[in-house]
């Protein structure tokens, strides 16, 4: 019997039995037109890719069976490329309770975060009630943030992008909601128009709700691993409008209410232009700051990423990054050369 081993600890060259989760499933056509399914599974820390062609004997499965946000047993041979890791399948099957025994725990199978995701909820609450005074606005927040505590705790904050992982969501717009608190902090003794309560309040509230329509654009039934067909066909960005309009009227707030129009443009230009994706371009203080503050997280993970991309030593990292351009980190030493 083969050991089971950690996808993220197989050698080049290794066959091994290990468990992982089915991240992404791609019918594609090679030049010639011949089909084949391109695959890419996952574990905590380590993403590798799997071809199945026409013709192969895991090519029905593949088709009928294999369910992108799955876990499975798989037993191949891991491969090194110039393009990341590969593995050629030789067997594979769904994760089976009596798996446990020999270590399969799905936590293991995708990446997390490492915050404790319920203390860091918690702070988020508790930044609403010290900060949002108008009642009707904090009964709106909490009443969309508890509705969908369990699912906020785990959901990523993309797919591909920045805080791709379990926890993310949460990581981020704890971290955007912080950014503003220091700009309004920073600012609001400079100018008189950023010290009325409502837009300071307001400011929280959208960067803790800018992005919850991604609720409704990612797919919980697959493990939060590809969109839903809203989330394709409208994306996040509306459909969270969406949410915070609904949510309002359910409450029987008055839609016609000032702060409830300007809450729902913050939602819908926090991306800034319309080549982002955004309908609207920010006009208000809060629809600005929360942008601000939204692309500045969002750069420091890319470049902290860029950063750990390539763990060789090299002063440079090349400029195959989001950046697009060569970081330079220096010649800094190794963390047990730190002085304690």
């Amino acid at each position: 019997m083969i050991q089971v081993e950690r996808l993220a600890e197989l050698r080049h060259g290794q066959e091994a039995d290990f468990f992982a989760q089915l991240f992404q499933k791609d019918l594609r056509l090679t030049r010639q037109g011949r089909p084949f399914f391109l695959l890419e599974f996952r574990d905590r820390t380590r993403n590798i890719a799997a071809t199945i062609w026409e013709g192969s004997s895991h090519e029905t499965a593949c088709r009928d069976e294999w369910t992108v946000g799955h876990f499975y047993k798989i037993r191949g041979t891991f491969q090194e490329t110039i393009h990341g890791g590969k593995i050629e399948i030789k067997r594979l099957r769904p994760v089976e309770d009596s798996d446990h025994e020999s270590g399969f725990d799905p936590s293991d199978c995708q990446p997390s975060s490492e915050a404790d995701t319920r203390e860091l909820f918690d702070s988020v609450l508790d930044l609403v009630d010290q900060e949002i005074d108008t009642p009707e606005l904090h009964s709106l927040v909490t009443t969309i943030l508890e509705t969908n505590r369990e699912r906020i705790e785990t959901l990523p904050g993309a797919l591909h992008h920045h805080h791709a992982y379990a926890g993310g969501f949460l990581e981020h717009i704890y971290s955007v909601t912080q950014n503003v608190l220091y700009l309004l902090n920073t600012y609001r003794g400079q100018h008189p128009s950023l010290r009325e309560p409502i837009t300071r309040q307001l400011t929280i509230a959208g960067a803790l709700l800018h992005d919850i329509g991604k609720l409704r654009e990612l797919d919980g039934e697959v493990a939060n691993t590809a969109y839903t067909a809203p989330g394709e066909l409208i994306g996040h960005i509306i459909l969270g409008r969406d949410l915070v309009r609904d949510t309002a009227r359910e409450l029987g707030l008055d839609l016609d209410a000032q702060w409830l129009l300007r809450l729902e443009h913050l939602v819908l230009s926090h991306q800034g232009t319309t080549a982002n994706g955004s309908p609207k371009s920010p006009m208000t203080w809060e629809a600005n700051l929360i942008y601000w503050a939204d692309e500045l997280d969002g750069n420091i993970f890319r470049l902290a990423k860029a950063y750990e991309q390539q763990d060789d030593g090299a002063p440079f990292v090349p400029k195959s990054n989001p950046f697009g351009r060569r970081v330079y980190r220096g010649d800094l030493p190794s963390q047990s050369e730190n002085p304690s």
